[in-house]
C-alpha cells in the first residue's frame, strides 16, 4: 500500500504528464466570433516560428483535365527520383510550385480577378454528392509551426475511414502485404526556419488504422497514458522541401484507383468518387515572431487536427 505523501506525488506528476501530452486542436468548427473566451486573434506565434496555409481542395469529376493541366504547371522533378519512384508506387504525387500561382491552381483555388480569394479565411462548409458534382470546395487554414511542434492532419475523418486497405511492398527481393482496418491517412507536419529566410517543410504519410487501444508516450522526459489508434508511419516518402515564401508545395494522388496507399490519404470511392487536393504555402519565416494569423479551423471533413510537441 502507498503512503499518503508517495501517492500525493505520483497525483502531482500524473498531472504534470497530462499537462505535457498531445493538445488536441479544434479545427471542426468555427469558434464564436468575438467569444471573450476565444478571441478572434491567435496568441503572437514565439521566434522561429513558421507560417503556412494549407489550401484544401475537393475536386469535381469534370475537373479532371484541370487537374493534369496542373501538374503540367508543377515541378515533380525536384524531388530526388528515388522518392518520386516510392511515391508514385504508393499512389501519391507531388510537386512544387514557385512564388506565383499558375492558371489551373488559380482556378482551382477560385482566385478572382483582383488577386484574391473567394472563399474567406477560416470557412466552414459541409459538403454532399450534389456539391462535389457541381462545384469545386476549397477549405483555407493558416498553421504557425514552431520547430518542437508537428501537427497531424487528416484530410477525411474517421468517419470516412476505409474499411479495409490492401498494401503490398517488396522486400528482398520478394513481396509481402498487409491488410488495415480502418484505415485513414494523415500527415505529419513540421518545419524549421532557415538563416536565409525560408523554411525547411517535413511531411511524412501515415496511416491509422484499427481499433482504439491504451498506450504509453513520452514527452520531454515524462510518460502518459492516451487511447489512440496504431499508425503506420511511411518514412521513405518522406517529403523533406526548402522553400522560400511564397512557393508551394501541391500534393494528392496518381489515380483515384491507385494500388498504393495515397487512396487512403486522397479518395473515397462513392456513387460518385471523391477526390481531394492539398495545396501547402509558405506564408512566413523568420528568427523574429511570425504575423499574427486568424484562429486556425478546417471543414468537418478535413477532420482534426493534433498538436504533438516533441
Amino acid at each position: 500500500m502507498l503512503k499518503r505523501p508517495t501517492l500525493i506525488l505520483w497525483l502531482i506528476a500524473g498531472g504534470v504528464c497530462a499537462q505535457l501530452s498531445c493538445n488536441v486542436i479544434e479545427l471542426l468548427k468555427s469558434p464564436p466570433a468575438g467569444s471573450a473566451t476565444n478571441p478572434l486573434a491567435v496568441n503572437t506565434p514565439q521566434p522561429d516560428t513558421v507560417t503556412i496555409e494549407i489550401f484544401t481542395i475537393h475536386l469535381a469529376p469534370y475537373q479532371n483535365d484541370l487537374v493534369q493541366q496542373l501538374w503540367q504547371e508543377v515541378d515533380e522533378q525536384s524531388l530526388p527520383p528515388q522518392l518520386r519512384r516510392e511515391l508514385l508506387a504508393q499512389g501519391f504525387r507531388v510537386g512544387i510550385l514557385g512564388n506565383f500561382i499558375s492558371p489551373a491552381l488559380a482556378q482551382l483555388l477560385k482566385i478572382s480577378s483582383d488577386g484574391k480569394t473567394d472563399i474567406p479565411m477560416g470557412d466552414v462548409q459541409e459538403l454532399s454528392v450534389a456539391d462535389v458534382i457541381r462545384e469545386t470546395t476549397v477549405i483555407r487554414n493558416a498553421l504557425n509551426l514552431s520547430p518542437e511542434v508537428r501537427m497531424l492532419i487528416k484530410i477525411f475523418d474517421d468517419k470516412n475511414a476505409l474499411p479495409e486497405l490492401s498494401l503490398f511492398q517488396k522486400e528482398h527481393g520478394m513481396f509481402s502485404g498487409q491488410t488495415y482496418t480502418d484505415a485513414v491517412g494523415l500527415l505529419c507536419v513540421s518545419a524549421s526556419v532557415n538563416k536565409d529566410g525560408s523554411a525547411q517543410i517535413q511531411i511524412i504519410p501515415e496511416l491509422e488504422h484499427g481499433t482504439l487501444e491504451l498506450r504509453t508516450r513520452s514527452v520531454s522526459g515524462l510518460f502518459t497514458y492516451e487511447h489512440s489508434r496504431p499508425r503506420r508511419s511511411f518514412e521513405s516518402l518522406t517529403i523533406s522541401q526548402r522553400l522560400l515564401p511564397g512557393q508551394w508545395i501541391i500534393m494528392g494522388t496518381t489515380t483515384v484507383d491507385s494500388a498504393g496507399a495515397g487512396k487512403a490519404f486522397f479518395v473515397r470511392q462513392r456513387s460518385v468518387p471523391e477526390q481531394r487536393l492539398l495545396a501547402f504555402r509558405l506564408v512566413h519565416a523568420d528568427s523574429r515572431a511570425a504575423p499574427v494569423l486568424s484562429p486556425p479551423t478546417l471543414s468537418r471533413e478535413l477532420g482534426s487536427g493534433i498538436s504533438e510537441r516533441n
